[in-house]
């Protein structure tokens, strides 16, 4: 037999009708081993993909729990300084001062904005990367039953 004529189950004895593969498969002839072959490429690398979204969905988790303590760490630093410095009615009107509390007062409004995006991001990423597992959850699915049936009882 040519090495181009070798169909064999990877372990170099030729697959009959009817044989079983090394994955226990029953074959009906070279058409059954290399579609059932694929689906089972396919459906690996499927709950690879799913495991994969479920890793990114659990980093992104703490990301986002990073970057909100960052904020309120950086918010909660803005409001301690501006606690700090008196009342303008007490201590009379001082340009720097002024300046000062002016520029800790639109730290605090970014913070607030920084972290409204960071929650809309977030949000975001949730519901795009559940999209794409759910769609790889349903093909898993549909894999998983159409190789039961090729398979057979």
């Amino acid at each position: 037999m040519r090495s181009d004529e070798h169909h064999g189950n990877g372990n170099g004895s030729p697959i009959s009708p009817g044989s079983t593969d090394e994955r226990g498969t029953t074959t009906h002839g070279k058409g059954a081993t290399s579609v059932t072959g694929i689906l089972d490429e396919r459906i690996a690398n499927l709950r690879d993909a799913i495991r994969e979204i479920d890793d990114a969905l659990a980093g992104r988790k703490q990301l986002n729990v990073r970057f909100i303590e960052q904020i309120e760490r950086e918010a909660d630093e803005a409001k301690h300084f501006l606690s700090t410095l008196n009342p303008p009615w007490t201590t009379g009107f001082y340009p720097q001062v002024e300046f000062l509390r002016l520029s800790l007062h639109k730290s605090l409004t970014s913070r607030a904005k920084e972290r409204r995006a960071e929650e809309l991001k977030y949000w975001e990423n949730r519901v795009n990367l559940a999209k794409e597992r759910r769609t790889f959850v349903d093909e898993y699915k549909a894999l998983l039953a159409a190789r039961r049936r090729l398979r057979g009882p």
